[in-house]
């Protein structure tokens, strides 16, 4: 039998995080219910709302999250699709980790295996960041398996990440403390983004998650080469905020526009 690999800090509280966790995941104002589904990489916990009968949509949350950050689109996408919101498994989220994902056929592989417990064939992927970049690295090997690609501010694959990013973030991963996490999110976050209630509540939890967890997923995003990106055909809805932190958004949809096939909004 395969040893569970823990997320948990040497001194990392799994109660206080589950309890972070759980409060952020009631702002989801629909019916829900949380699944956990076998992979060759351990159990993977997923969210999942929506009728039975909708069109599959796939959700990937952005590195050292979970699939609480979707609560404030939960409820649009639920009247339309049967939403299946993952914690990728190795990250900070719910799940059991009997094997590290190291390399992207491992990632291929892990996303593959979702799709095969939950019994789809083929479904609509949307990745914010890490989970854009994810979504892409899943759809250059089987496209044949997503319907269309949405991606929101995909982490590199585009585009490299600028070096400023691991100043910024690894201090927090490293020597956690409340400040250097509260510093990472100030980084990220839009200077005209004024959270309210709910967004203080999942910025509890990321906080709380930084200090009792570390990721044990090994993959670092990566620039996908030009014949990678050119070859893919799926429809692809590509979104970047114009004051991007991790990279030059500019230069990121000069890139796409010139390999990608998406539409432009």
């Amino acid at each position: 039998m395969s040893k569970n690999i823990s997320i948990f800090r040497k001194n990392g509280d799994m109660e206080t995080f589950i309890a972070a966790y759980d409060k952020a995941l009631k702002l989801w104002k629909v019916p829900y219910e949380e699944l956990m589904i076998p992979t060759r990489f351990g159990e993977t916990h997923i969210v999942v709302a929506g009728s039975a009968d909708a069109e599959p949509l796939i959700l990937i949350h952005g590195m050292t999250f979970s699939a609480t950050m979707w609560y404030p689109n939960i409820e649009m996408l639920a009247e339309k699709y049967r939403v299946y919101a993952l914690d990728t498994i190795g990250d900070v989220g719910k799940g059991n980790v009997t094997e590290i994902i190291k390399n992207r056929q491992d990632a291929v592989n892990w996303l593959d295996d979702v799709l095969s417990a939950l019994r789809l064939s083929k479904a609509i992927f949307m990745g914010h960041s890490m989970g854009g970049w994810l979504c892409t690295n899943f759809a250059i090997h089987y496209s044949e398996k997503i319907e269309k690609l949405i991606l929101l501010a995909p982490a590199s694959g585009m585009h490299k990440i600028t070096p400023k990013f691991f100043f910024k973030v690894y201090p927090a991963i490293v020597f956690p403390s409340e400040t250097r996490i509260m510093k990472e999110i100030e980084w990220f976050v839009s200077p005209a983004f004024k959270p309210d209630e709910r967004a203080q509540t999942v910025f509890r939890q990321f906080i709380v998650s930084g200090m009792n967890c570390v990721p044990c997923i090994r993959i670092v995003p990566s620039v996908f080469a030009d014949e990678e990106l050119q070859n893919l055909t799926i429809e692809t809805l590509l979104l970047v905020g114009e004051h991007e932190t991790i990279y030059n958004p500019t230069k990121m949809l000069e890139r796409a526009g010139e390999q990608l096939y998406y539409d432009w909004f």
